[in-house]
């Protein structure tokens, strides 16, 4: 029997970074990951080779979506034929996971799987800008078993408090702990050993038509301080950027989640760099900011799609 947990919350709460500790409690387990990335690039399956688990991805798009639900179920038909003992669902940040439940309840295929429950990063920092312009926040929180509020040591105990009160106005039952830097205390597992039952209104499985993607080509003579630049730019308009960047200078791993802009040395190998993928939603101006800015930056940019 294979037990299935799934990572969901905010984009840029640091659910890769989260996974990385999580995983390593089921050490001499074997283990499988499925990532789901709603842009078109791997950036998180690249970061996570460290575990040396079984990786499978699905691009562009939610897994619990009808656009992609054909290939979640036959991604963990092929991970369930090579019985894994643990297997770790990480979703996209724009991933509405309402139906996970009923998915993998009514399937008989998956009765090797048995579902363990969903944990749910919210970003502290970031909380309340994320959840009033991305419908999906609130059904992860809503779907969720734990809430993890992560980075806690950026923002001061007062608004602590208040984050923890707007998580129980939608989830007065769920257990909230906070943490630092995505790590992870063997007890909050134990808070998923009997998943709750939350009624919702049925979903019809579509993606949200307010939520935005565009895949950044650029150029490897993009000047690492241009690259910056365009970043603190576009920043602003965006819930995350990420993506690898091979300049003439090094190679770089860019992550930016809100108006924090970190672009840092990356020595892992790469088959299609200098691929950023943007995220946005409703309210927030990426198209017209990227149209603003890219002639600025024109030379360096390949296509904006």
């Amino acid at each position: 029997m294979s037990h299935l947990y799934v990572i969901t919350g905010f984009l840029g709460a640091g659910k890769t970074t989260f996974l990385k500790q999580f995983a390593r409690m089921f050490q001499g387990q074997k283990l499988a990951i499925l990532v789901n990335e709603f842009g078109k690039e791997d950036v998180d399956s690249l970061l996570l080779q460290e575990l040396r688990a079984r990786m499978s991805e699905i691009h562009n798009g939610s897994i619990f979506c009808a656009c992609r639900l054909e290939q979640f179920e036959q991604a963990l038909m092929d991970l369930d034929a090579e019985q894994p003992d643990v297997i770790l669902v990480e979703t996209s940040g724009l991933s509405d996971p309402t139906n996970v439940r009923k998915i993998l309840s009514n399937i008989k295929r998956y009765e090797n799987i048995e579902y363990m429950g969903c944990i749910c990063l919210a970003d502290a920092l970031h909380f309340e800008k994320v959840l009033a312009t991305a419908n999906v926040c609130g059904k992860q929180l809503n779907m969720s078993d734990v809430v993890i509020l992560n980075k806690t040591d950026l923002v001061d105990e007062k608004n602590l408090c208040k984050l923890e009160e707007q998580i129980r106005k939608i989830r007065p039952d769920v257990p909230i702990f906070r943490t630092i830097r995505g790590q992870v205390k063997p007890e909050w597992i134990e808070a998923l050993q009997q998943p709750r039952i939350v009624e919702t209104a049925p979903s019809i499985l579509t993606r949200d038509v307010s939520l935005q993607s565009r895949l950044i080509v650029i150029q490897e003579f993009f000047p690492l301080d241009k690259l910056l630049e365009f970043l603190n730019k576009l920043a602003p308009s965006t819930y995350r950027i990420k993506g690898f960047a091979r300049l003439y200078e090094a190679t770089y791993l860019v992550d930016v989640v809100g108006t924090d802009v970190q672009v840092t040395p990356w020595s892992g190998q790469l088959e299609r760099p200098n691929r950023l993928v943007a995220l946005a939603g409703q309210n927030l101006p990426m198209a017209a900011t990227l149209e603003n800015i890219k002639r600025e930056y024109e030379p360096y940019i390949v296509t904006i799609e």
